[in-house]
C-alpha cells in the first residue's frame, strides 16, 4: 500500500513533521496491536466499563466515552512514564536509582515477573533502540521489578522522535478496536438490562 494512504504515516508526520519510514510504521502498528486484546492478562477496568455500558443498552460511542474516563494517570501511566524518561534519560541512571524508591515504568499490579509483550516488542525492534531505550534497559537490569509494557512502548516511541505527550495515542487506537470487540460480544451473548423507564407504570 502506498505510504500516501498509510494511517500511521500520516499521524506520525503530523506529530513530528517528519516522514515515517517503514520500520517506524511497523512499530506504531505493533504498539496499537498489543492493546487490542489481553490474551494472558487480566482485562483492565475500561473493558468492564464497556461491557457494562453495552449491557445497559448504550451505543458504542457512549460506551467508548465511558471507557475513556477510565484512562487516568492512575491506570494507564504512559504520560507519566514518557515524561519521566524524557526528563531523565540524559542523567546518570545510578543517580535515578538512588533518588526514586519507585521508578515509573517498572513493576505491574497484576503481572509478576517478565511481561512477554515487553520482550517481544524490545526484541522485534532492537534496531530502533536509542538512548532512551538504553536508559530503560539499564534501569531494568538494576531494579528488583521488571520493565512494564508502558515503559517499553514509551522508550521506543520516544526514540522514534514522537513527543512525550502523544505516546498514549497509539495504544488507545488499538484499545478502541478491543472495546469494539467487547461491545459486539456483549450484545451477542447477553440480554440487555431493561431501562427503568420501561418498568414504570403510569396508570
Amino acid at each position: 500500500m502506498s505510504a500516501e494512504y498509510n494511517f500511521y504515516s500520516e499521524i506520525y508526520k503530523d506529530l513530528t513533521k517528519k516522514s515515517c519510514d517503514t520500520r517506524t510504521c511497523e512499530l506504531l502498528n505493533a504498539v496499537s496491536k498489543i492493546f487490542i486484546e489481553f490474551h494472558n492478562q487480566k482485562e483492565p477496568p475500561s473493558s468492564c466499563v464497556i461491557a457494562l455500558a453495552a449491557n445497559s443498552g448504550a451505543s458504542f460511542s457512549s460506551s467508548a466515552a465511558s471507557a475513556l474516563n477510565c484512562i487516568t494517570d492512575q491506570h494507564l501511566l504512559l504520560d507519566t512514564i514518557s515524561h519521566f524518561i524524557e526528563e531523565n534519560y540524559m542523567r546518570s541512571a545510578c543517580h535515578i536509582l538512588s533518588q526514586y524508591k519507585k521508578v515509573p515504568g517498572f513493576g505491574h499490579p497484576s503481572i509478576k515477573g517478565e511481561d512477554p509483550r515487553v520482550n517481544l516488542l524490545l526484541s522485534e525492534f532492537e534496531d530502533m533502540h536509542g538512548p532512551r531505550t538504553s536508559f530503560c534497559l539499564y534501569l531494568n537490569a538494576h531494579l528488583p521489578v521488571e520493565m512494564n509494557i508502558g515503559c517499553a512502548i514509551s522508550c521506543l516511541l520516544l526514540d522514534a522522535s514522537l513527543p512525550a505527550d502523544s505516546i498514549l495515542y497509539f495504544p488507545l487506537v488499538g484499545r478502541m478496536f478491543g472495546w469494539l470487540k467487547i461491545f459486539r460480544d456483549t450484545n451477542k451473548k447477553f440480554k440487555k438490562v431493561v431501562p427503568s423507564n420501561k418498568l414504570l407504570s403510569y396508570d
